[in-house]
């Protein structure tokens, strides 16, 4: 995800409470190690089955939060970016107002890597949060306590999804030069990666790895460019192993907006093989924003053709920078809603989408009680 992005989840529970835990109104009440916790694929059966294809694909869309706030909340996941959680309790009374108004419990989540991807410094504690290359210099003890914290402070205003940590395996190029990998060493990225995982899901946060299949070495941020990787199909295979080595404390990975020509000519939200070995985990497939325009050119048409473009890919949950609602948007889920409709051939790949993203919040308590 863009380095100026965030999306805010809200984990329901009735799990216990610990007496390190950061104190939560009732109805936050956390599931500890959420990843570990066995699907009731009953109830997920239920809810999908419920839902018609235009709830369905809601399911789908990682957006900001809409401009509405009494109108009903379909999106899946609550997407806030910039200085949105500058006021954590402003923020908070927008994510209950949120989960009031939603049939389904949305996600909120953040990309809370540390350093200058540290959306809430204002929070108790997480000011000095140093981001991955300085983290990676402490113990996993240590990281794993940054992970906790960080955990923590995001349960409290009701954020329960994290679009991080970075699993770029990076010596050189951009994610080095930032700062956002944690090294060039693939033992020391799946070590203290799994660390700081491990600590968020304690808090009962579900980590998002990033950026799948790796961005290596690579130079160029593809914020602003096409970024296209020469890396050969096996090394990019090896990177993919990086991620596949903390499978356990991740829920899904974020694809990268780079293009892996050994692979697909294509960015990789866009290409199917890629996209394919996520779900070989059991993941959930989370795009990068689908709104920079460097897309819609790598698929010479709009951002609506990225849109269809990343739900056939087989992503499952399809991220954008703009509201939901917002009249000089783009109607991201009636467009979805129409294509399906008008392609009945992809209704299964809708159900199978949507079917993943509700297994993963079944194991967070977000459907429990429906």
């Amino acid at each position: 995800m863009t380095s100026s992005a965030a999306v805010l989840v809200l984990v329901l529970s009735a799990a216990d409470g610990g007496a390190n835990d950061t104190p939560l109104p009732p109805a936050r009440r956390i599931i500890k190690k959420p990843l570990a916790r066995a699907v009731d694929e009953a109830r997920v059966g239920r809810v999908l089955a419920s839902l018609d294809t235009r709830a369905r694909a809601a399911q789908l869309l990682c957006a900001y939060p809409q401009v509405s706030r009494t109108s009903k909340v379909e999106v899946g996941c609550v997407l806030f970016v910039g200085n949105s959680l500058r006021n954590l309790e402003k923020a908070k009374e927008r994510i209950d107002s949120s989960l009031a108004r939603a049939r389904i419990p949305p996600w909120f989540a953040v990309d809370m890597e540390g350093g200058p991807s540290n959306r809430m410094k204002s929070a108790r504690g997480l000011s000095e949060l140093p981001p991955a290359r300085e983290m990676a210099k402490l113990d996993d003890a240590d990281v794993r306590r940054w992970g906790r914290k960080v955990g923590e402070a995001m349960q409290a205003v009701g954020l329960n999804l994290n679009l991080a940590p970075v699993l770029d395996v990076s010596s050189s190029g951009h994610m080095e030069r930032n700062g956002r990998s944690f090294s060039g060493d693939a033992e020391v990225v799946v070590q203290k990666a799994t660390a700081y995982s491990r600590g968020l899901l304690e808090a009962g946060v579900v980590p998002i790895g990033k950026h799948f299949p790796g961005y290596g070495n690579t130079d160029g941020d593809s914020d602003h460019a096409l970024v296209v990787s020469d890396t050969p199909k096996q090394l990019v295979l090896n990177q993919v192993d990086v991620f596949h080595r903390a499978r356990e404390v991740l829920g899904g990975v974020m694809l990268a907006n780079v293009a892996y020509a050994s692979v697909d000519p294509r960015p990789a939200i866009l290409s199917k093989e890629l996209v394919a070995l996520v779900h070989e985990r059991d993941w959930i497939a989370v795009t990068d924003d689908i709104s920079i325009q460097l897309l819609a050119d790598s698929v010479q048409g709009t951002t609506e053709d990225v849109l269809i473009a990343s739900f056939r890919a087989g992503n499952d949950l399809i991220l954008t920078t703009a509201p939901p609602d917002w009249d000089k948007g783009i109607d991201y889920v009636g467009l979805l809603t129409r294509h399906v409709e008008s392609h009945p051939e992809d209704a299964k790949l809708l159900e199978a989408s949507c079917r993943r993203v509700l297994r993963l919040k079944d194991r967070m308590g977000l459907l429990d009680g429906l």
